[in-house]
């Protein structure tokens, strides 16, 4: 460390400036050698100052320190900053700009390009188009509760438990407000609906179809807390009503009559079938199939009820009539 010289070599110029004999003292000699010694004290030692050097050649080496950052140049692919720096050797002040993040590649991460933004915005607005599209067409199917699009994706499942059936997968589609159908496979006529036809002989029955055919209405099948299905007690021409009770006895299902000739049937639609074989008029087994699925509830009359309105896959179950103890049960 550098001693400041200056107040001692003003003194030994006065005491060299001295011209009488006398002049030169103890004292005066002594108050010179004192600030020689102050002056020493005051250095630093060889390890403090090789501290220091060391110190400004770190400095040195590390050139620059940032000062402030601030936003740079608007720019549609870069982003850029204006940075203040001071060199830590000289202390020198700086300004200068530049690129601070580059674009984003397939490569590598960065800022987003103003046209990706436009893009990205664009598909947006695109999607939620089709969304509202979509929307639109379910509700008019009958598919969906709002925006829910479960697409015949829910699976379910009837078994037979103790001679009554039991549904397994439908407490969620229960809970997100979907209610049951009962389905029939069979060949059905519905009566002709067109009044308003002119000048045209008019039809009494629509053309047949076969297949998964509605049973009733949203009304005709319930679920219990348990899982437990039962149907409508209702006759099959009010099925269509709010059931005054309902069952789970499979009779429910059929209703057994005797002709006139004292054969036993059954209805089946708007037909009457036999329970005897008509070759050996003995009982014979027959089995009928039925299957519950789930969909929006649809109020009778409102629009027909297919399977294509359904949120869940078809649960199939069967009603079998036993010849030897002439009664209906449950089956798979």
């Amino acid at each position: 460390m550098a001693i400041d010289t200056k107040s001692l070599t003003e003194v030994i110029t006065e005491f060299r400036a001295l011209q009488s004999k006398d002049a030169v003292s103890p004292d005066s000699l002594g108050y010179i050698l004192q600030r020689i010694v102050d002056l020493l004290a005051t250095a630093g030692t060889s390890e403090t100052i090789s501290k220091i050097t060391s110190l400004l050649d770190s400095f040195k080496a590390a050139g620059q320190a940032i000062t402030a950052l601030s936003q740079g140049q608007a720019d549609r692919d870069h982003i850029y900053a204006n940075k203040s720096t001071v060199n830590l050797a000289s202390g020198a002040v700086a300004s200068s700009s530049g690129i601070f993040i580059q674009q984003a590649t397939t490569e590598r991460a960065g800022a987003m390009r103003a046209q990706q933004v436009i893009d990205l915005n664009a598909t947006m607005k695109a999607v939620s188009e089709v969304e509202k599209i979509l929307e639109i067409v379910q509700v008019k199917l009958g598919m969906t509760e709002g925006s829910k699009p479960l697409f015949n994706t829910a699976q379910i499942s009837v078994l037979v438990v103790n001679g009554v059936l039991k549904i397994h997968g439908a407490q969620q589609l229960i809970a997100d407000g979907y209610v049951p159908y009962l389905f029939r496979l069979t060949r059905k006529r519905n009566q002709w609906g067109d009044t308003f036809a002119t000048n045209v002989e008019p039809k009494k029955y629509c053309a047949p179809r076969k297949g998964w055919n509605l049973y009733g209405s949203c009304h005709s099948i319930a679920i219990g807390s348990d899982n437990t299905i039962s149907f409508s007690t209702n006759p099959h021409s009010h099925q269509s009503r709010i059931a005054d009770g309902y069952s789970t006895a499979p009779t429910t299902l059929v209703t057994n009559s005797t002709r006139d000739d004292g054969t036993p049937c059954f209805g089946w639609g708007r037909s009457s079938v036999s329970l005897l074989d008509s070759k050996t008029k003995k009982h014979r087994m027959i089995r009928l199939r039925f299957a519950v699925g789930f969909a929006k509830k649809i109020l009778p009359g409102r629009s027909l009820v297919t399977t294509a309105n359904l949120v869940s896959s078809l649960a199939e179950f069967s009603l079998i009539y036993n010849p030897a103890s002439n009664t209906w049960h449950f089956g798979k």
